[in-house]
């Protein structure tokens, strides 16, 4: 019997060792994937699209406000068709922007660099009135593009005139 149970117990121990061995083999594909590339590895380029950022945000002066994304409704129409995806000067990774409209994305950048910029005229996309913009933004190590932080989620409202 006793002989019995130690078979048993070494048939466990096995069978353990193995299924722990398993999960290693199946965290290290995910981690790196069968072409060798990290799969926390952005594939994508440094945007050939940014520009510095060089705002005209005086065109509302006379209204008395500035627009900032993010906050209050931004008013879009002919001569002022865009919206502007910023990565401030100060900051020390890449970011990308998915943009949104429901469950529509109508944009997504490649990575913009500190200090630079994307325009996206969102004024040939949708029609007047007002809306609701959802900005998904990731950051990226600027060595080696590694995905830094994802899920960052911010609304816009906007009222466009056509």
């Amino acid at each position: 019997m006793d002989k019995r149970k130690q078979s048993k117990r070494k048939t466990i121990i096995i069978l353990m060792f193995i299924i722990i061995l398993i999960m290693i083999m199946f965290i290290s594909y995910l981690l790196i994937r069968g072409d060798g590339s990290n799969i926390f590895i952005s594939d994508k380029e440094v945007s050939e699209n940014q520009s510095e950022i060089n705002l005209d945000i005086d065109h509302h002066k006379e209204e008395g406000y500035t627009e900032v994304m993010g906050f209050g409704c931004l008013d879009i129409d002919k001569d002022y068709p865009f919206i502007y995806l910023i990565n401030p000067e100060d900051n020390e990774v890449y970011l990308s922007f998915d943009v949104y409209k429901d469950e529509d994305m109508l944009y997504s950048s490649d990575l913009i660099e500190p200090g630079m910029m994307e325009e996206f005229n969102i004024y040939e996309c949708l029609n007047a009135g007002k809306h609701t913009l959802t900005y998904l933004i990731a950051s990226y190590d600027m060595k080696n593009k590694a995905l830094l932080w994802s899920g960052i989620k911010q609304k816009q409202e906007i009222s466009i005139t056509k």
